[in-house]
């Protein structure tokens, strides 16, 4: 999603916003905390993964290596990526340039499209996922 944001000028940027959904314990208070089981770990409300990306989501520990991922990848400096928490899931990352635009990449929670995209680049191939309708209909 960062790929699809960027320029050519990399010099422009200022900070790459990864987003976050806060997984299925986001918002909940230190009392509820200490009721976490594995079933309600593994019950992501956004996405349908695997178990270990579902518990290394549930965590954030999956947000702490695309934050090592993007500063090794872009170039970036980690004062300069920022993460941000999205309970929608439809904005996947964004980035803010230095004029102060931010450029996102946004699409519906399901990551077919995005290996898809990685498997066509620079291409885009044409297919039958759902469209993300942001008017909810």
């Amino acid at each position: 999603a960062i790929f699809q944001c960027l320029e050519e000028n990399p010099d422009t940027i200022e900070k790459i916003i990864l987003t976050a959904s806060g997984g299925p314990f986001f918002g909940w208070s230190m009392e509820q905390l200490a009721t976490v089981t594995l079933e309600k770990a593994l019950n992501h409300p956004n996405w349908d993964m695997g178990a270990k990306i579902t518990i290394d989501s549930a965590t954030m520990m999956n947000k702490g290596l695309e934050v090592i991922e993007a500063h090794y990848l872009f170039n970036r400096e980690y004062d300069e990526i920022e993460v941000l928490i999205h309970p929608q899931s439809v904005v996947h990352s964004m980035v803010e340039y230095r004029d102060g635009s931010v450029l996102a990449q946004l699409g519906r929670p399901d990551m077919r499209l995005p290996i898809q995209y990685a498997l066509s680049y620079p291409t885009r191939w044409k297919n039958q996922f759902e469209r993300l309708d942001l008017r909810g209909k």
